[in-house]
């Protein structure tokens, strides 16, 4: 007798979404269905939904998270905010790719472990989370994270309106903010995903951050350092910037597809 399949639904048909909902069909078939698919504009979600063999419904988000057994969030930070609140009242796991959510809202995490749910978040840009939340067990005295990306990757960041900051015609390197892991969440909701997972991974509260913006790089560039009691970790990843939108990464699309290969697989590598 078969076992029955995990029903997943994925909230978000962009780049993410769509690179996820392929790779379920291609590599999870025999343990999940892709049952759907949920999307503010519609349209994205129809024109994934004839991409995909198995063809999945095309629901509204509460539909989806009410019938689905696992909520895959490719969306955004604001839309992440109210699926978390919808998961965890009708108690379904989440793999969440907006982690910033998580951190306006610590409460959340209680929230789910109450509920009984799991909440899933991918390493993203960072290679090197499980040697990050082995140093939270230690005693770290300081976590600087410096981005540097291509004027792309933050073109219509909210911040550099605010401050009036113009990507055009850069010649050079330029530090367009520095400041604490929470400042850089707020100004950045849709860039730095990478700040919030190593928050989360790390457990402390004083991550600096530093954003650049290089006119000579066409790639996103991470370098995390670490020092503490126990030893020192110097980390530093190259991300290609999606084709369908700069200002995520071929890496986020292969992490949320590695997450998803670690929840269904018996083998399971680190944390």
């Amino acid at each position: 007798m078969s076992k029955v399949k995990t029903k997943i639904g994925i909230i978000g048909a962009g780049a993410i979404g769509g690179g996820v909902a392929l790779f379920i069909e291609k590599a999870l078939s025999q343990k999940a269905d892709l049952f759907a698919l949920a999307d503010i504009n519609h349209k994205n979600a129809k024109a994934l939904q004839k991409r995909l063999a198995s063809h999945p419904k095309v629901l509204d988000t509460d539909s989806l998270i009410r019938r689905a057994d696992l909520i895959i969030e490719t969306a955004s930070v604001a839309a992440a905010r109210y699926i978390l609140e919808k998961a965890i009242k009708l108690k379904k796991d989440i793999l969440i790719l907006s982690v910033g959510a998580l951190i306006e809202e610590p409460s959340v995490l209680k929230r789910a472990e109450k509920a009984g749910i799991n909440i899933y978040i991918p390493s993203g840009a960072i290679c090197a989370t499980d040697a990050v939340g082995a140093f939270s067990l230690g005693k770290i005295k300081k976590i600087t994270l410096t981005t540097r990306k291509p004027p792309a990757g933050l073109a219509g960041a909210e911040y550099l309106k605010m401050k009036r900051i113009s990507l055009s015609n850069l010649k050079k390197e330029r530090v367009i903010f520095e400041g604490s892991v929470y400042e850089a969440i707020d100004f950045f909701p849709k860039n730095i995903n990478v700040a919030a997972t190593l928050l989360l991974a790390s457990s402390f509260a004083n991550v600096k951050v530093c954003i650049k913006v290089d006119p000579k790089i066409k790639r996103n560039i991470h370098r995390i350092e670490i020092e503490a009691r126990e030893g020192n970790l110097r980390a530093e990843v190259e991300n290609v910037p999606s084709k369908l939108n700069p200002k995520t990464s071929t890496l986020a699309i292969l992490s949320a597809q590695y997450a998803l290969k670690k929840i269904f697989s018996s083998l399971k590598i680190g944390g």
